[in-house]
This record gives C-alpha cells, structure tokens and sequence, in this order.
C-alpha cells in the first residue's frame, strides 16, 4: 500500500507518494495509472484563479463595485437630481 505525504505550505504544496510492493502485473499497471495522473495534479491551476486576480487587481484600482459602492454612488446622484439648477 503507498503512503502520501504532504510537503511545504499551502501556496507550494506537493506530494510524494511512495512507490508500493509490486506483485502482480495488475498492481504495476495500477502504479502507473497513478504516477501519471498525480503528475497532472500540481500542473493543474486553480478554476478561479482568474477571477480571483482580477477582483483583486479591481479592489487595488478601487474600481471593484460593491453594495457600499453602488449605495454611495446612488445618494450622489440623488442628491445631484434634487439639487434645483
């Protein structure tokens, strides 16, 4: 039976895992199987990702709109309409 060990923190995580006792042409094939995909795993990025760095890059430029922002935005212009020109 293989063993997987966690390594490192959060941002750089890696596996090992542990070759185990081969004793059957089944067990080499299985082996494989798994050698191949766990190659896969750390090359594989995070779905939302993108999204994730945008929405921050916007917070940065303070262009990222929120509740507040809206709110704030709407009394403005409510304010602005009332205003007699």
């Amino acid at each position: 039976m293989s063993s997987i060990h966690r390594l490192g923190n959060q941002q750089n995580r890696k596996v090992a895992i542990q070759k185990p006792t081969i004793q059957t042409l089944e067990d080499e094939r299985l082996w494989q199987d798994i050698e191949r995909f766990s190659r896969l795993i750390p090359s594989e990025p995070e779905p939302n990702m993108g999204r994730v760095q945008e929405i921050k890059d916007e917070i940065q430029k303070g262009t990222y709109v929120t509740a507040e922002v809206l709110e704030e935005t709407s009394a403005r212009l409510a304010i602005r309409f009332m205003k007699k020109e």
